[in-house]
């Protein structure tokens, strides 16, 4: 109570102080880039991989770092060694186990088909704000005038077991990312693209997915999620690399969990290029709702042992996935991408950004608040696969429209992606949620339910007890329309 009495107060400070504090609305931007050899499919594939740890100076052991994900201002006890998950894959005990810290990496994939290379980076953290996504690309802009790189692309794998990087699990009205990790962040970003861009190499391009089962679970219902794990394979003369699509949130240590680590991706990309070879990265899906795995079920609960199982699990699945079942993508490449705006109508966002934690572009503009946020969203097209960017944690059901509750005050829900997609002849689509920005939570209008006293400071039930946790952390019910619409305009612009 002390804390939500301190929010209040806080807020009727910034509605007093606010007015002004955005911007006038500008047109969005549209970017659309074609590059390929020849539209016949006749030439190759250029790609590339690089990683790099991220760690800062004097910051090595971590307890000093806000752990992300669950709850406010706790740090970290320390890292993950990696040297204890052989205790499990081995199952026996190892008495001196050598130091191995589990430190969030930055993982670059460059693909390129002929006429223009784009980066996609994934970092180990829970979200990254557009303003560090740009600040990437900034550093990046010379690289990309010497490579040839026409879009440069930043996604979160979403570990709730990784450092602080929005600024959201600090102690109450205190920023939980620290500068120097931050500063980090960033440099092992562009050290990853760098590598990447060095390693290229020619190659096929292989589409193929497994479909799981009993691994993933849908928090709140309706039970929709996609159980498919998806694989983007190069393979070239010398080696290969992988890229893992999976909509669950990376979050198998659970909530009590103080240690730092990559959650089940970085297990399962260890043990999938151990096997195979190739460096992978995980990507997650629609993961909204919330999606997310479990592997101990039998009564009791070993956070660094359901990592490891988790992990384990994933690779199987990955590596069961073999050649005679993918398709071949021809070397064919495009990429739009667009700003836009959206209504933000979360005061809780708005007492973060009046603080300075949440550092995303606020505009003056037509909505309830009188906000709007500014964000961005792509498209890729490798061949006839599409991937959709998309700056934040979509529900499934946002995606496939196979069912929805209908529990909330906003009606309609906006036409599916994937009936968006087929009316643009594609029958291929993949998602990167948490991808160049954060808006947080995209929720069906028709389920989108907030605190009737105090909303979203407070969470609230439905009728059937179904918990509208998710609306606190998203920025309003028009979020899903504007996705879709945007979604649907790159699409366009892509066709033409």
């Amino acid at each position: 109570m002390r804390r939500i009495f301190s929010i209040i107060l806080t807020l009727c400070t910034l509605l007093s102080l606010c007015t002004g504090c955005g911007k006038e609305i500008t047109e969005a931007e549209m970017e659309v880039y074609h590059t390929y050899e020849n539209r016949e499919g006749d030439g190759v594939w250029t790609f590339g991989f690089g990683a790099r740890p991220i760690v800062a100076d004097g910051h090595s052991n971590g307890t000093d770092l806000y752990i992300a994900g669950y709850n406010s201002g706790w740090y970290g006890s320390g890292y993950l060694n990696r040297s204890l998950l052989e205790t499990y894959r081995r199952g026996k005990n190892i008495q001196d186990l050598p130091e191995d810290p589990d430190y969030s990496e930055a993982r670059a994939m460059w693909i390129d088909a002929g006429a223009g290379g784009v980066l996609i980076i994934g970092i180990d953290c829970v979200g990254l704000s557009k303003v560090t996504v740009d600040t990437i690309r900034d550093r990046l802009f010379t690289f990309c005038q010497e490579t040839g790189c026409i879009s440069v692309n930043v996604y979160a794998t979403h570990s709730h077991a990784s450092p602080d990087t929005l600024g959201l699990w600090g102690p109450l009205a205190v920023d939980g990312r620290n500068p120097d990790y931050m500063e980090a962040v960033i440099e092992a970003a562009v050290a990853a693209a760098h590598l990447a861009a060095t390693n290229r190499r020619q190659g096929e391009l292989y589409f193929g997915k497994a479909e799981t089962e009993g691994i993933i679970y849908d928090s709140r219902d309706p039970q929709v999620y996609d159980p498919n794990l998806y694989q983007l394979r190069f393979s070239g003369e010398d080696g290969g690399a992988r890229l893992l699509f999976f909509g669950a949130h990376a979050e198998s240590m659970r909530g009590d969990n103080t240690l730092l680590s990559r959650d089940f991706p970085g297990v399962m990309c260890d043990l999938v290029e151990m096997q195979t070879g190739d460096p992978a990265m995980f990507l997650p899906g629609a993961i909204g709702g919330l999606m997310y795995t479990n592997i101990l079920t039998d009564g009791y609960f070993d956070a660094v042992e359901n990592l490891e199982l988790t992990g384990i699990e994933m690779a199987r699945y990955a590596l069961s996935i073999r050649p005679e079942n993918e398709t071949r993508i021809a070397p064919e490449l495009s990429i739009a991408r667009t700003l836009f705006t959206t209504p933000m109508d979360n005061p809780m966002y708005m007492y973060l950004k009046f603080l300075g934690i949440l550092d995303q572009e606020i505009l003056e503009g037509e909505s309830d608040s009188g906000y709007l946020v500014r964000s961005e969203m792509s498209v890729l097209r490798l061949g006839d696969l599409h991937i959709a960017m998309l700056p934040g944690e979509i529900f499934p059901e946002l995606v496939n429209g196979k069912e929805y509750h209908y529990y909330g005050t906003e009606g309609e829900n906006p036409t599916p992606l994937l009936d968006i997609a087929a009316s643009y002849d594609v029958d291929k689509l993949l998602i990167i949620g948490l991808c160049n920005d954060e808006l947080g939570y995209i929720v069906p209008p028709s389920d989108y339910l907030v605190n009737e006293t105090m909303p979203y400071i407070e969470k609230t039930e439905d009728p059937t007890g179904e918990n509208h946790y998710e609306e606190t952390n998203s920025c309003g019910p028009e979020t899903a329309r504007t996705i879709a619409e945007t979604f649907g305009s790159l699409l366009a612009a892509l066709a033409e």
